[in-house]
């Protein structure tokens, strides 16, 4: 549920890069734009760090991505194999 308001909060601010790039606003307001977009990835990135810490394997498993990440995650398949090269 969280993840489809970081999406939702995602659109808009691509929405607003969208129209800032093209109003040609200045460096100083487009740089504005670019910490709010980079601080939104920090959220997320902190909300999927206290997830794993409460449980990982719900992470590691989709379960909380949208229906179309999941499709993607399924054709790809998930190999556990994947897992140990990363903790390795």
């Amino acid at each position: 549920m969280e993840y489809g308001h970081w999406l939702e909060e995602q659109n808009r601010h691509i929405c607003d890069m969208r129209r800032a790039l093209n109003a040609h606003i200045s460096d100083a307001e487009l740089h504005k734009l670019v910490e709010s977009d980079m601080s939104h990835y920090s959220e997320l990135f902190r909300k999927k760090a206290t997830a794993a810490k409460a449980d990982v394997f719900y992470v590691m498993s989709g379960l909380w991505k949208s229906s179309a990440e999941r499709f993607l995650l399924w054709i790809g398949g998930f190999r556990p194999s994947e897992l140990l090269k990363v903790l390795d």
